[in-house]
């Protein structure tokens, strides 16, 4: 079982260290204060999501994918709007920080914003559950091993944001890029869910 463990932290950790939504907000607001508050929310909302997969699998329920696929579409245009917002506050450091109890919050709504994440879930755990096993013994494991892997990706891309930032030609680079990429991100998960709901 060990090896099983091994292998969904080796695979957690290139899932999470791939930049996403999460991590753009964590290297914005980790250029202005320390952003314990943003990377919390990252970290309970892919919780959350991670429980509700565990859930689903444990009682074999099926998710109704046309509620997911207006999800999607709802997200897409919440992270649409944040990336919007991004790129026409990235001159202002007080717009862009997510200090805070709101840097909770907000990371909090951009991690929930894409219900699809919990197919993803769905389809990505069951490989490492063993139905010789206690259900209940696998699922704690393997909700703590993707909040280590978790937190640790979040605080490096933190640190390595910080120092980034103290090279000007960086610096506006790093003003656009979480706005650019929240902004793509919402318009992909937009287009998708209408393609899906539509086709």
């Amino acid at each position: 079982m060990s090896t099983t463990y091994l292998s969904f932290a080796l695979a957690v950790m290139l899932l999470i260290a791939s930049p996403g939504p999460i991590v753009a907000m964590v290297v914005a607001d980790a250029r202005r204060a320390w952003p314990a508050w943003t990377i919390a929310g990252g970290v309970v909302s892919a919780q959350v999501l991670l429980i509700c997969a565990l859930v689903a699998i444990y009682t074999t329920l099926h998710i109704n994918a046309a509620v997911l696929n207006w999800g999607q579409i709802l997200g897409g245009v919440y992270l649409a709007w944040l990336g919007g917002n991004a790129l026409v506050n990235a001159s202002s450091e007080s717009a862009q920080s997510g200090s805070g109890r709101y840097g909770f919050w907000k990371t909090m709504g951009v991690g929930l914003s894409n219900p699809k994440d919990i197919l993803f879930f769905l389809a990505f755990l069951p490989g490492f559950i063993s139905p010789h096993e206690p259900f209940t013994v696998q699922a704690m494991v393997l909700i703590l091993i993707w909040a280590a892997i978790d937190i640790s990706i979040l605080i490096a891309y933190s640190l390595l944001s910080r120092r980034l930032d103290r090279y000007r030609r960086v610096r506006r680079l790093l003003d656009a890029a979480p706005g650019i990429v929240l902004l793509a991100l919402g318009l992909l998960s937009f287009s998708l869910g209408v393609f899906r709901v539509f086709q």
